[in-house]
C-alpha cells in the first residue's frame, strides 16, 4: 500500500537543507528554495492558541483519572491530536472560511521531544486524513502498530521494538535520503511493518523512534536569515503510544511514555566541487 499524505516530506526539507549548506549563488539558492518548498511558507512566526482554545485540548477528566497512576510516572504524557483541516499551510495568507477561523492553532501537530503542540515541520507526528505521520523537518520518523495491548507493559524488549532499537540512522544526507523513501514505502521485519505513516485506530498501541538530526534549516525572509530549527530539542527518541479515545470530530487522545533516547547524529553533506 502507498501512500501520498507528504504535502511537505522530511525528504524534502533533507534535500533542502542539502542545497543550503552547498552554498550556490544567492540567485540560484532562492529558486531553489522557491521550488521545494512549493506554495507553503515557513517564516517562524506562530499563530499561538488562546486560554480558551488551550481548554478545548485538554483531555477529558475521566481519561486523565483512568491513566493516573500511568501519568505519575516520569516520562508519560497525555494529548489531544485534532484533524489537519490545512488552515496552516502558508503563514502568510489567514484562511476566513469558517471551518479555519474556529480551527485551533497547532492542534494538529505534536512534539514528544518538547512535550507539546508545535508547528508542522517540528513536529514528530501530525493527524492527517486518519493517518498518523511523523516526516518533520530533518527528521527520520518510523511508527509501527503493535495491536491491542496494554502501554504499561510495552518496554525496549517488547515484540515489534528489536527493529527500532537496531536500526541505525545515516548521517551522509543521501544515505538518510534513501532510509527516508525506504520508511516512506515501509519495510516489513518480525511479523510488523514500520512506515512514516500509519493508520490512526482507537485502542491501538504504537511504538515510534523519531530522529531529529542535528543540523540547520537557512530560510532568507525579506534579508533576515533565520534557522528554522533554531530553539528545538534535537534528540534521537524512542517512545510508545496508545491511542486512548476518537472523539466526534475526528480528533484523538493519546497516552505516551518514553522507552529510550540517545544523541541525535549531525547531518553530513557532501563536499561540492567547484567546476
Amino acid at each position: 500500500m502507498k501512500f501520498r499524505f507528504f504535502t511537505i516530506s522530511g525528504l524534502l526539507m533533507i534535500l533542502l537543507v542539502s542545497r543550503i549548506y552547498a552554498q550556490p549563488p544567492p540567485i540560484e539558492r532562492q529558486k531553489s528554495a522557491n521550488s521545494i518548498f512549493g506554495s507553503r511558507s515557513y517564516f517562524p512566526l506562530r499563530k499561538k492558541a488562546t486560554k480558551e482554545q488551550k481548554k478545548q485540548l485538554l483531555p477529558k477528566a475521566e481519561d486523565l483519572k483512568t491513566y493516573a497512576h500511568l501519568l505519575a510516572q516520569p516520562k508519560t504524557g497525555i494529548f489531544r491530536l485534532l484533524p489537519d483541516l490545512e488552515c496552516e499551510t502558508n503563514s502568510l495568507i489567514i484562511k476566513a472560511d469558517e471551518t479555519c477561523l474556529k480551527a485551533i492553532p497547532e492542534s494538529s501537530f505534536y512534539s514528544f521531544r518538547e512535550q507539546e503542540h508545535t508547528r508542522e515541520i517540528q513536529a514528530d507526528i501530525r493527524l492527517k486524513s486518519n493517518y498518523l505521520i511523523s516526516d518533520g523537518i530533518l527528521s527520520q520518523g518510523i511508527l509501527v502498530n503493535l495491536g491491542d495491548i496494554a502501554l504499561q507493559n510495552v518496554t525496549m524488549e517488547s515484540a515489534g521494538l528489536k527493529f527500532l532499537t537496531d536500526y541505525v540512522p545515516q548521517a551522509l544526507n543521501k544515505e538518510a535520503q534513501k532510509q527516508f523513501l525506504q520508511m516512506t514505502n515501509g519495510i516489513k521485519s518480525g511479523g510488523y511493518e514500520y512506515r512514516t505513516i500509519v493508520l490512526a485506530n482507537e485502542n491501538a498501541t504504537y511504538a515510534m523512534r523519531v530522529v531529529a538530526y542535528k543540523g540547520s534549516a537557512l530560510r532568507t525572509y525579506r534579508g533576515f536569515r533565520f534557522d528554522l530549527l533554531q530553539g528545538d530539542k534535537r534528540i534521537d527518541l524512542t517512545l510508545a503510544f496508545r491511542v486512548v479515545r476518537r472523539d466526534k470530530d475526528g480528533g484523538l487522545t493519546i497516552l505516551w511514555k518514553e522507552l529510550a533516547r540517545r544523541k541525535s547524529p549531525r547531518i553530513k553533506f557532501e563536499k561540492r566541487r567547484i567546476q
